[in-house]
């Protein structure tokens, strides 16, 4: 919620505060996905060779410091540094607590468990941008940044009241070797992944200022009505890709976000923005947990920390190309040529899923790592 509570009104910080222009946008918001590539092998480490629990108590601590430091930003220069430094939070947190929720998902049900988790974020996405949009003209920047920092700090607190188990992460590494740095069985599943993240990244970073140029009112409604349905659709689509399998809702949930795409990219009308948000919440919420499920079906537990931090970090390089590719796109072009783009991006990702799926038996049992 801290994290989410910005995502609407930062590009618009950025234009109207800070006087910068679309393509710095584009910037500020890739710097904090660049810091957080950055910092994933190390968030494996920390997970892995320290625990679950320290990792989500460090990124909580620089959640919650991330947010004051907003209040001091005077340029786009200060603004890129101190995004770079918020995204290695994002890394550390929720590689730690993805680890932790696949420790605790039973093999059989894993695309469901992690369904399950991810719906939290979601939650916090489904109120976070519409609240901070809203709240915006009535407490101004300075004080939503403080109530990110608040919420920041709860959170930290509660990450005190978790419980783990010494033998979660202790055995990992109990040869005395150390865990690897990347996972090669991330690989693949991280391509798609970032294709399906670069649309997001350019709904993230200029749907703000795509509803302001087509007067569409608050930028949040999309994030909201993107987060229900990513909430609604997670725990069926996990039971699905642990029956069915993962390809058989990876390639049809990356068609949705194509066709999410496609209208964006086109509408200039509220419930045009509203089906695109349907569309790009179901894709979301069947590609995410399955794919996640599929890198840890594909890894030891020695290297469920790297594999999953390598899987994370490939979300993030999406967010960060699409951040600075597509609005370098943007600066030459218009919404609707940027929009065709993702589509065209999350279409590729898919549809090189699809071919590799059909030509070879990607995917590793479930049961593998039981």
């Amino acid at each position: 919620m801290s994290m989410f509570l910005l995502f609407a009104v930062l590009p618009v910080f950025v234009v109207q505060e800070l006087h910068g222009a679309k393509s710095q946008v584009g910037l500020i918001m890739g710097a904090f996905a660049l810091s957080a590539v950055l910092a994933r092998p190390a968030s494996g480490r920390i997970v892995d060779v320290w625990s679950r629990k320290a990792g989500l108590g460090l990124g909580s601590l620089i959640y919650c410091v991330a947010p004051v430091l907003y209040i001091l930003a005077s340029s786009v220069t200060i603004m890129m540094g101190l995004r770079f430094f918020h995204g290695i939070g994002i890394a550390i947190y929720t590689t730690a607590g993805s680890v932790m929720a696949a420790d605790l998902c039973p093999p059989s049900r894993r695309a469901e468990g992690m369904g399950y988790y991810g719906m939290a974020m979601n939650l916090a996405m489904t109120i976070g941008p519409a609240v901070g949009a809203a709240l915006v003209p009535v407490i101004g920047f300075t004080n939503l940044f403080w109530l990110s920092a608040g919420l920041a700090f709860l959170g930290l607190l509660l990450t005190q009241a978790l419980r783990e188990k010494k033998h979660d992460h202790g055995h990992a590494h109990a040869d005395g070797q150390r865990p690897p740095i990347f996972s090669k069985a991330a690989l693949f599943p991280g391509f798609v992944a970032m294709c399906m993240t670069m649309t997001f990244g350019a709904v993230v970073s200029f749907l703000p200022l795509f509803v302001q140029a087509h007067q569409l009112g608050n930028p949040g409604i999309f994030f909201t009505v993107y987060s229900l349905i990513v909430v609604a659709s997670r725990p069926i689509s996990g039971r699905l890709a642990d029956r069915f399998g993962r390809a058989a809702i990876i390639v049809p949930g990356m068609g949705f976000i194509v066709v999410a795409m496609i209208i964006l990219a086109y509408t200039t009308t509220m419930w045009g923005l509203l089906w695109s948000a349907a569309l790009q919440g179901l894709g979301f919420g069947c590609v995410h947990p399955a794919v996640m499920a599929l890198v840890v079906d594909r890894s030891t537990l020695r290297e469920r920390g790297p594999a999953l931090a390598t899987l994370m970090g490939a979300f993030d390089v999406g967010v960060g190309l699409s951040a600075i590719g597509l609005g370098l796109v943007l600066e030459h072009s218009d919404f609707t040529t940027t929009y065709l783009c993702a589509a065209g991006i999350a279409f590729i990702g898919g549809g090189t899923f699809a071919l590799v799926s059909l030509k070879q038996k990607f995917e590793t049992p479930v049961q593998a790592h039981s």
